[in-house]
């Protein structure tokens, strides 16, 4: 973008600001109402769109929080000070907010959009079971002082301040890790992000939002009953407006609200009896004509990632003892036992593999290591730290970083991202190490830094995930089958690639049906069968093991 270009865009928002700013002077009565609507829309889509357009959970519970800060104020309006009213909205959400996301956020799909919209009706019960029982009325009157002029100036600031909350998240590590678990949550938990406190806590910000609009356009009504401050239709006319401006984008909502906060004052007007039906008619035309919102189609509306001045250092560890031991580990599935009391130990610097036939155990075995999955019984320690049993982003943060068997990449991040966000998640470090960069001209994707993850191949992809998995600086990698799927060329690459992490001391735990690989790079090898280890040692003697033979290579391969 030219100078020009840029000078011109920062002149023309300036004026737009001021517009915005002065319009209560020039508008009235309805003009200045519809002003009004605009505004708390924008605030609604906008919070909406900052938690549930990076991670795509579509939240029907808009109207929950919405009514939670119409009601604080409507029973303390009249006896607290106001700016302390807008504070209790804000707790009250922020609480309920906490409460609902830390039992709701695992859940995804479908699942979460029925929680979500059964948590406003849930809610609503509430206030209604508490009006009728406790308070013995059907709702409450609210009388203020407060202008149709204050009451614009009022959301505007809370819409300056969004903006402002949505651009310092977007290009934070929060907002990159917010979007690689939009991504690819599993890819993203074991690159070191704990998506369940990052959803949380963007989810309790965006539900602050929410209630505080609640509360400051709670004057406007006078009178405030369950089915005005819930009323169900808010939350999908949020979903909505931000799906049809793009929810993608900080700024994408406002493009969605305008046209549609007119469209339904003409509808209210016209065609108040059929009002559902054309949203709903609008929601199918969205979502097939405009996937990605009117946003999308202006161009790419990426947010700028802090990734260059990233470096991959290499903690201070202690380096004593085996690196990895494990002790008897036991995985159950029911009465099937996948792994059964495997034990063995990795030093530093080696390259172990483990071979074995399908469905001997091997990738459960990566799984419960990495933190995918609980052991059942047995220890893992990594060092000195016992390690079993921890999330997946802790034992990344520890030093374990993987591959998976079917290759992982967060298809909606660049390459650089990707690697970007291990890397600012990875635990506390030394100085030295590597750039982001460094490390994809490492592994052959330098020049494919910008390129969308999605649009790898699938050999690229691959080198993505290794990229991604050395930017933790771990102390141990775990490749799951790397170089299955690969041509002749490929596969001489990728194990030439390896063999230069070995030469550089990555430590490797290596799942491979490769023999040729297995032989040219594996210090020790394991044999599992039927979850049980048959067989460990070099690969030359393991290889001609008349049990190996037999299990897993069969007599042709003798």
């Amino acid at each position: 973008m030219s100078g020009a270009t840029r000078t011109a865009l920062w002149c023309a928002g300036l004026l737009l600001a001021a517009v915005v700013v002065a319009y209560p002077y020039y508008a009235n009565g309805y003009y200045l109402a519809l002003g009004i609507s605009i505004l708390y829309f924008t605030i609604l889509a906008t919070a909406w769109a900052m938690f549930s357009g990076p991670t795509r959970y579509i939240s029907l519970a808009t109207v929950a929080f919405f009514g939670i800060g119409a009601y604080t104020a409507a029973a303390f309006g009249e006896t607290w000070p106001w700016p302390a009213v807008l504070l209790a909205a804000a707790a009250i959400g922020a609480v309920v907010a906490a409460i609902t996301g830390l039992s709701t956020l695992r859940l995804s799909g479908i699942y979460f959009v029925i929680f979500s919209f059964g948590l406003a009706e849930l809610i609503r019960q509430l206030v209604i079971w508490y009006e009728v029982n406790i308070h013995k009325s059907v709702g409450r009157y609210l009388f203020s002082a407060v202008t149709q002029d204050v009451l614009y100036w009022q959301l505007l600031g809370l819409t300056a301040l969004l903006f402002l909350t949505g651009f310092l998240l977007g290009r934070s590590r929060y907002g990159l890790a917010l979007r690689a678990i939009g991504a690819d949550e599993t890819a993203a938990s074991h690159s070191g992000i704990d998506a369940t406190r990052v959803k949380l806590a963007v989810f309790v910000i965006s539900a602050v939002f929410m209630s505080v609009t609640g509360a400051v356009m709670a004057p406007r009504w006078t009178y405030i009953d369950p089915s005005i401050a819930f009323n169900p239709m808010i939350s999908f006319q949020v979903v909505i407006m931000a799906l049809l401006g793009g929810a993608g984008s900080l700024f994408g909502p406002v493009l969605g609200v305008v046209p549609l906060v007119l469209l339904f004052e003409v509808l209210t007007a016209t065609l108040p009896n059929h009002f559902s039906i054309v949203l709903g008619a609008i929601f199918v035309i969205i979502v097939m004509l405009l996937p990605r919102g009117v946003i999308g189609l202006i161009g790419p509306t990426r947010r700028k990632a802090p990734v260059s001045e990233i470096a991959t250092n290499a903690p201070a560890r202690d380096q004593s003892g085996p690196l990895l031991r494990v002790d008897d580990v036991g995985k159950s599935f029911g009465g099937l036992r996948a792994v059964d009391q495997v034990s063995f130990e990795v030093t530093r610097g080696q390259i172990v593999g483990i071979i074995g036939p399908n469905g001997s155990g091997k990738t459960t075995l990566l799984n419960v290591l990495s933190g995918a999955l609980v052991p059942s019984s047995g220890k893992v320690r990594l060092g000195g730290t016992m390690i079993g049993g921890l999330k997946p982003h802790l034992i990344a943060r520890l030093g374990i970083a993987r591959t998976f068997q079917l290759v992982r990449v967060m298809a909606d991040l660049t390459v650089a991202e990707n690697v970007a966000a291990a890397a600012l998640f990875r635990g506390a470090a030394t100085s030295g190490g590597e750039t982001t960069g460094e490390l994809l001209d490492l592994v052959g994707l330098g020049k494919m830094q910008d390129t969308p993850a999605g649009d790898l191949t699938y050999i690229d992809q691959k080198r993505l995930e290794l990229a991604r998995a050395l930017a933790l600086s771990p102390q141990l990698v775990l490749l799951d089958e790397w170089l299955a799927g690969l041509n002749p060329s490929e596969l001489e690459t990728g194990i030439a690639l390896i063999a230069k992490l070995r030469d550089r001391g990555v430590t490797i735990i290596m799942v491979e049906h490769v023999m040729d690989a297995i032989r040219a790079l594996c210090g020790h090898c394991i044999v599992m069968n039927a979850g049980s280890v048959i067989a460990r040692g070099a690969p030359d003697a393991v290889l001609s093991d008349p049990t190996v033979i037999t299990a897993y290579l069969g007599e042709a391969d003798a």
